[in-house]
């Protein structure tokens, strides 16, 4: 089912951002607001080109709310009621980006329903014209070029010119340009200028089999999604450099185009991802989620700088698709992004997600425990939120349930347990100097199973010290009883939670135990 956050969601931020996802209504067709002809709206999306200000956007949103529409589509800047009339309405809002015409943006959209129907034929008119238009770019510099995504991967390449080089003939070949040179142009800096440019730049390695290059960024709005590069050493003269941009930027729609093809035609879009996590598949669901591995792993996301969990998640798209994952599982769900990881090696499994934020490439990556059945995501979604928050207290950069486990029953307990002996227990943490050391006393004591003598030697005091303490803290939380052995679990639970967080606890170290 194409529902308008979908539709925003295959085309990015570059296009479109979503700002509300709003209910699941299947996209019909597309409504031009204030067209006579368009008389119905229902299952529309509704492109409010004229809505510039609050009030006429509010005017778009009683409309299209009256009239049963799938989605509304705005330029921005976006009032605050609109959005809250959207999120009270359940209506899908998405914020159209402002290099983006409108005109450019119905072309794209109409394509993407038209390839409900045939997929197969929308996604070659759009290869075979990148191939063109590469052409006409390689005609323009005299130079032959590749088109490739953000992934050195060659999306298409062209068939003028004779000048070559080894590189580009291992890249059409291979369909991606070779390790090691990507590896030399990274140390170069070339991807990090990439990244940031609007003009087009040259690039020189010190390696024989590679000529040098000048490189057009493609960008859609303030998205890089792809690049040209051109074997060119020459200067280029004003008209050229323009006429240039305007192909970046025709290439850049076409891009976008192929991503949301590839988008609509994944098994595992977002949006279904999600409803995986609300909800176990069951026996009646007419498209069940298939796992992509026997065993598999819900992995929570942390927040990067983006502006919304929407924005985040297209953006860990692009850096795992950097990273050589293809087809990242992901969503975004309750502010955060998830991913489904494989339980396996290589692009798209736990130990490659835990390497690259170890290695500080990604960010904190919490992991819940491996599951073969799709019942078990709504479990494993929750307990990977669990994970990462744990990790985040702990400031480790990637953990997983197996790592983490105590803890997280620890932070489950602090926020189930009675409030009663949390208060009771709080007492004990008094900062007064006659209470000051009293819970962290009780805790060790606990900890080392009564033993007064190993309290002692940890906290670094005289055993009869722990007596007189113990003492005080029975007649403070004299409604305990700290003789019956569920009693002193819960306190110590409840204590380990409250005093030290996610803190190791402190005992010492069993001498009767060898290993």
């Amino acid at each position: 089912m194409v529902t308008a956050y979908r539709i925003f969601e295959s085309f990015g931020p570059g296009v479109a951002t979503t700002l509300v996802a709003g209910r699941p209504v299947e996209v019909t067709g597309l409504h031009v607001y204030g067209d006579p002809a368009g008389a119905t709206v229902g299952g529309a999306l509704v492109l409010a080109t004229g809505a510039l200000t609050a009030e006429t956007q509010l005017e778009v949103m009683d409309s299209a709310t009256e009239r049963q529409a799938a989605g509304v589509l705005l330029r921005g800047p976006v009032d605050d009621r609109v959005r809250q009339w959207a999120v009270d309405g359940h209506l899908a809002l998405g914020e159209l980006a402002e290099d983006v015409g409108w005109v450019q943006f119905i072309s794209m959209a109409d394509a993407m329903l038209q390839q409900v129907h045939a997929p197969l034929d929308n996604a070659h008119d759009a290869h075979q014209r990148i191939f063109r238009l590469s052409d006409d770019v390689a005609e323009l510099l005299a130079a032959p070029i590749t088109v490739e995504d953000l992934r050195s991967q060659v999306v298409a390449y062209s068939a003028f010119g004779e000048t070559t080089d080894q590189v580009r003939m291992d890249s059409i070949l291979g369909r991606a340009v070779p390790d090691k040179i990507v590896t030399q142009l990274r140390a170069a800096g070339t991807f990090r200028r990439l990244a940031v440019s609007h003009e087009p730049f040259k690039v020189e390695i010190e390696d024989p089999s590679f000529l040098a290059r000048l490189v057009v960024p493609i960008r859609v709005g303030p998205e890089v999604i792809g690049s040209v590069w051109a074997i060119h050493n020459g200067e280029l003269t004003p008209q050229k450099r323009q006429r240039l941009l305007d192909m970046a930027r025709s290439l850049g729609l076409l891009l976008v185009r192929l991503r949301a093809h590839e988008e609509l035609s994944s098994r595992y879009t977002a949006d279904r991802i999600r409803e995986a996590f609300r909800r176990p598949v069951d026996s009646s669901s007419t498209e069940p989620l298939v796992l992509p591995a026997r065993e598999v792993r819900v992995a929570a996301l942390g927040r990067l700088n983006g502006t919304s969990a929407q924005h985040d998640l297209a953006v860990w798209r692009t850096v795992f698709r950097r990273h050589a994952w293809a087809d990242p599982i992901l969503t975004d769900m309750e502010g955060l992004v998830f991913a489904i990881l494989t339980d396996g090696d290589g692009p798209g499994s736990w130990t490659w997600a835990r390497s690259l934020s170890l290695n500080g490439r990604i960010g904190q990556v919490g992991a819940s425990r491996p599951t073969s059945s799709a019942t078990a995501l709504p479990a494993r979604n929750r307990e990977a939120l669990e994970v990462l928050g744990t990790g985040v207290a702990l400031e480790r950069p990637a953990v997983s349930y197996e790592e983490v486990w105590a803890q997280v029953v620890i932070r489950r307990t602090h926020a189930s347990l009675s409030c009663d002996l949390i208060h009771d227990l709080s007492r004990l943490d008094d900062k007064g100097r006659d209470r000051q050391a009293l819970a962290s006393t009780l805790l060790t004591w606990l900890m080392n199973w009564g033993d007064y003598n190993r309290a002692a030697r940890i906290l670094r005091l005289h055993p009869n010290t722990v007596r007189q303490r113990m003492r005080r803290i029975e007649h403070l939380i004299h409604r305990v009883d700290l003789s019956d052995p569920e009693q002193r679990l819960a306190v110590t639970l409840v204590l380990q939670a409250h005093l030290h967080r996610d803190e190791p606890a402190q005992t010492e170290p069993d001498s009767t135990v060898t290993g």
